[in-house]
């Protein structure tokens, strides 16, 4: 049967961390068809059979199961000798949930035509799923083309390398995919799905932004040039203009004006205590079930959901948003009024990872010096304890207005706090795949 061994030898760098399980996994999906596996179980069950009994000739059906299996497998050994070109590419960005369809064309560069010649990819990344859709071409004559697309559908964030894409034909009797050919695949990342929010209730005021427009496009370090008026005793030197002291007579100086500024922060929360029952042991593509999911991945993937539902409606306005992402290091994402299309946010939440230590106290002492100049703090929580409801007075604290978003996996009751100006929210996961709304 080398003819359908050879793909795995060539695969021999995908089972270096986990050899047996990869390995058999491997063998059971690619090189076998669904005919091929029926024919290779049937084989087993009638050989063990055949060899219990001789009241009847069941002999006869593994024999003739055998010589089917030796005759494919010969044929396969034969077009080990054959080989194709595969052309194109899957999409650079793609989003959770969405059917991704890559257009790959398979060349023919042998001298003879090439019979039920197929295109997919097999080994998946833990939570992708593949259409299965496999499209035989009966005969590609040689030197010629045909495109075949392949669809695939990703069910959680993160940037990814797909497996190759493999071209191969079951001639003759299709029970075994022997290989024609694979193409290495690029990176792909997939943006975090969100739904659009109507409105965001949050009382924002003005407050003073040291560099007032250099500050919102991050253009330079001075303020914004107003005009120019006589020169009083205090100004700084720097801002006299001498041509026009020296066509006034008088000395003269350039005005710039501090703006104030609505100015957001959106903390997202990534913190997931550790979890002791972890099966991380098990391969990736048995913990795609949902029930062997780590504790709270789910409320963590509807909370980075949630964070990009807000910075669409706030990366809109007239805003100053500055995105604080709290995990294993402290991401800060800035951007100005209207400069920065939420493409930008979405890729940055795309990789952010979960945290298994408590990040609050570093990120509570990074906003100490933001929090002077931020009007309203937004922050989405995947729990509530004691390290939250600190960085939340800090705020308050602070005279900043907070919103706080808790996404639980059931309805709990609401944190106290002791102050004004706070509004605390409480969501399940799946409210928040459905659709909120509003805020």
């Amino acid at each position: 049967m080398s003819g359908f061994l050879r793909p795995m030898i060539a695969d021999r760098a995908m089972f270096r961390e986990r050899p047996f399980p990869g390995m058999v996994f491997f063998i059971w999906t690619y090189p076998f068809t669904p005919p091929g596996k029926v024919v290779m179980m049937a084989l087993s069950i009638s050989g063990v059979a055949g060899a219990i009994t001789d009241d009847m000739p069941i002999y006869q059906i593994p024999v003739t199961l055998a010589v089917l299996v030796m005759v494919a497998s010969a044929c396969g050994s034969v077009l080990r000798w054959l080989s194709v070109s595969i052309s194109g590419e899957w999409p650079d960005r793609v989003t959770v949930g969405q059917t991704v369809r890559g257009d790959f064309t398979v060349t023919n560069i042998n001298r003879w035509p090439l019979l039920d010649v197929s295109l997919a990819v097999f080994k998946l990344p833990a939570m992708w799923d593949s259409v299965r859709e496999e499209r035989m071409v009966p005969t590609l004559p040689a030197g010629e083309s045909v495109k075949l697309p392949i669809r695939v559908i990703p069910r959680r964030r993160g940037r990814y390398v797909l497996p190759s894409v493999r071209a191969f034909s079951t001639f003759p009797f299709n029970l075994f995919r022997n290989q024609l050919g694979r193409k290495e695949s690029r990176p792909m990342l997939v943006l975090p799905r969100f739904e659009s929010l109507q409105r965001i209730n949050v009382d924002i005021g003005h407050r003073y932004q040291p560099g007032g427009i250099a500050f919102t496009t991050q253009i330079g370090e001075s303020p914004e040039y107003i005009g120019n008026r006589e020169y009083m005793p205090g100004d700084s030197p720097r801002h006299i203009d001498f041509k026009s002291w020296a066509r006034l007579a008088k000395p003269v100086v350039r005005e710039f004006q501090e703006e104030y500024f609505h100015r957001l922060g959106l903390v997202l929360d990534t913190f997931l205590p550790r979890d002791w029952l972890s099966l991380n042991w098990l391969p990736a593509d048995w913990r795609r079930h949902a029930w062997l999911r780590r504790r709270g991945e789910r409320e963590l993937e509807a909370a980075v959901s949630l964070t990009a539902s807000i910075a669409d409606v706030f990366s809109r306005g007239e805003y100053l948003l500055d995105v604080f992402a709290a995990g294993s290091e402290l991401h800060i994402f800035r951007t100005g009024r209207s400069t920065t299309p939420i493409e930008a946010v979405l890729e940055i939440l795309a990789g952010m990872p979960s945290c298994r230590e408590n990040p609050f106290k570093q990120l509570t002492a990074a906003l100490a010096t933001e929090l002077p100049h931020i009007s309203a703090l937004v922050c989405v929580f995947v729990g509530w304890d004691e390290s939250r409801q600190r960085l939340v007075q800090a705020a308050l604290d602070n005279g900043c207005r907070v919103k706080v978003i808790v996404i639980q996996r059931q309805s709990a009751p609401l944190p106290q706090l002791d102050r004004a100006g706070a509004e605390v929210l409480c969501f399940t996961a799946e409210q928040i795949e459905t659709g909120i709304g509003a805020l």
